[in-house]
């Protein structure tokens, strides 16, 4: 059976941007048959100027290049549903549905030697301030 989702150019292009290991993890989710919902990358890497524009609009309580968005690779990446045609960033019952999804991948993919010894997946929604559904980094 085929995977009911697949990432549209622009989520391929953002993708490419990032860590090897969050690029397949990503490609490991969009795959999943018991995915509820699409979704778009809306975020890998970010340059100075994206970044200074995130620190001024509140969506990251860091400056550049302090973000792990700024690296190249990206440690970081922003996954938000796609949902009637539109990002969903604001929803948190989705990303509650999402996150366990997304977790459980990276589990499968230690549990298949994949992830190196002491690398971690952190997501924004557990962070003590700024939760931030759309965004997983390396640790």
């Amino acid at each position: 059976m085929s995977a009911k989702y697949a990432w549209g150019a622009r989520s391929l292009s953002r993708l490419s941007e990032c860590d090897g290991l969050l690029r397949e993890l990503f490609f490991r989710v969009i795959a999943r048959e018991d995915l509820p919902f699409d979704l778009t990358v809306l975020c890998g890497y970010r340059d100075q100027k994206e970044q200074d524009a995130a620190f001024a609009s509140g969506n990251s309580k860091l400056r550049w290049p302090k973000s792990k968005h700024n690296r190249v690779p990206s440690l970081a990446v922003d996954v938000a549903p796609f949902i009637g045609g539109k990002a969903n960033h604001k929803d948190w019952a989705l990303y509650n549905r999402l996150a366990p999804i997304v977790k459980d991948e990276w589990g499968k993919m230690r549990a298949e030697g994949m992830i190196p010894d002491g690398e971690d997946l952190e997501w924004g929604g557990d962070f003590k301030s700024l939760k931030d559904g759309p965004h997983w980094q390396l640790a």
